[in-house]
């Protein structure tokens, strides 16, 4: 099993493709899948694996398999070869415990165990930022099954190695993607009374945004606005006209979408009054948080053991898992730990790195599981 995790884990490291452009990953799942003579459909560069079962009550599971517009700073023999990529999010993580999933799950049926439930195994392209769950949420295929569950894991290097976390309810974060673009009026420099200074609002708006998180919500309501991009201007003596800002908000409660887009909205107005300026505003509710149903964590917790287990933790970002759940289906998420004193870089940095056989523990548990809701006998 070691040198399986290993070996797939650093073939897909190398490799890393951003949103919906993961062929070389795809045709890698797919040339796996080939080989063991599992069935599988395509919907773009996602690739979902089938194993029908006696009845056509569904499990799935889920490994998403893009990486990120990061350059790698890890200087290791399995280091990307992409410039400019990275799988910095360990979806080559996730996407090796799928395939190794698969493995299994085609040598228990060639022993000749029987398959009572069908199972699906989906390795989903563009999780970060593009909802490419939405995409196979919404395929006809996908919405004609009658799922029992559907699972998921997500690496966290916050959470020692060996350890699970996770949380009955919303165990990721609603997220509100925001563009913003502020018009003022360009100026020399040494004559700002001659222009409408953009950047200088644009710094008082962010501020402004701030201080609804700050003094507008109730404080025991999780909320993080967090502003990625600020760009303007090339030369240091001209004022410039425009200002481009890109920013996300995250939280928990759904309820704050409406109060959110009203007052983000309410501002602006203000901002184009006060200062003679004009403001473009793209703002999008997008994933919404994941909800992990409580029957589905009483099935994690009953196999999970206890000194493994660590309740009440989520995480503050976002995941399209959610999408997946949209249409009454029940799922759960589950953070697997990969923290050690070597590992130990967060999520989307250049230095993220992880054990892959701390990935033995996600299998073990995706198996438990269909075990446990007597998927093979």
């Amino acid at each position: 099993m070691d040198e399986f995790y290993i070996k797939v884990r650093s073939d897909l490291h190398k490799i890393p493709e951003i949103a919906f452009n993961e062929h070389k990953t795809s045709a890698y799942i797919r040339d796996f899948l080939k080989k063991l003579n599992i069935k599988y459909i395509e919907i773009g560069t996602s690739t979902l694996a089938i194993f029908q079962g006696k009845k056509d009550i569904w499990v799935g599971f889920r490994g998403d398999i893009d990486g990120l517009p990061i350059k790698e700073l890890n200087d290791k023999p399995y280091k990307s070869i992409n410039e400019g990529m990275m799988h910095a999010c360990g979806h080559d993580g996730h996407t090796t415990n799928l395939l190794y999933t698969a493995k299994w799950l085609q040598e228990q049926i060639k022993n000749g165990k029987t398959l009572e439930k069908s199972v699906m195994l989906i390795f989903q392209a563009a999780e970060e930022g593009k909802g490419g769950a939405q995409v196979v949420a919404d395929s006809d295929f996908f919405k004609e099954k009658k799922f029992q569950g559907l699972f998921a894991l997500h690496v966290a290097p916050d959470v020692e190695q060996g350890k699970i976390g996770c949380i009955c309810g919303p165990i990721s974060f609603q997220n509100i993607n925001f563009d913003i673009t502020i018009i003022g009026k360009g100026a020399h420099g040494a004559q700002p009374h001659k222009g409408i200074d953009s950047i200088y609002i644009g710094a008082k708006l962010i501020e402004a945004y701030q201080l609804i998180v700050a003094r507008e919500i109730d404080p025991i309501e999780p909320i993080v606005l967090t502003i990625g991009s600020f760009k303007a201007g090339e030369v240091r003596n001209i004022i410039p006209e425009k200002v481009e800002i890109l920013g996300t908000i995250r939280f928990a409660n759904t309820d704050l979408i409406e109060f959110l887009t009203k007052r983000v909205e309410s501002i602006n107005a203000g901002f184009e009054r006060a200062y003679g300026i004009k403001i473009k505003m793209m703002f999008k509710a997008f994933y919404p948080p994941v909800i992990n149903s409580e029957k589905l964590f009483n099935v994690l917790k009953e196999v999970v053991p206890k000194e493994k287990f660590i309740d009440n933790i989520r995480l503050t970002g976002s995941e399209d898992f959610s999408f997946y759940l949209q249409e009454g289906n029940q799922g759960l998420l589950f953070l697997l730990g990969i923290k050690t004193k070597e590992f130990n870089s967060a999520l989307h940095t250049a230095t993220f790195d992880m054990d892959p056989r701390a990935l033995e523990l996600g299998f073990k548990i995706f198996r438990d599981i269909m075990l446990k809701l007597e998927v093979l006998k």
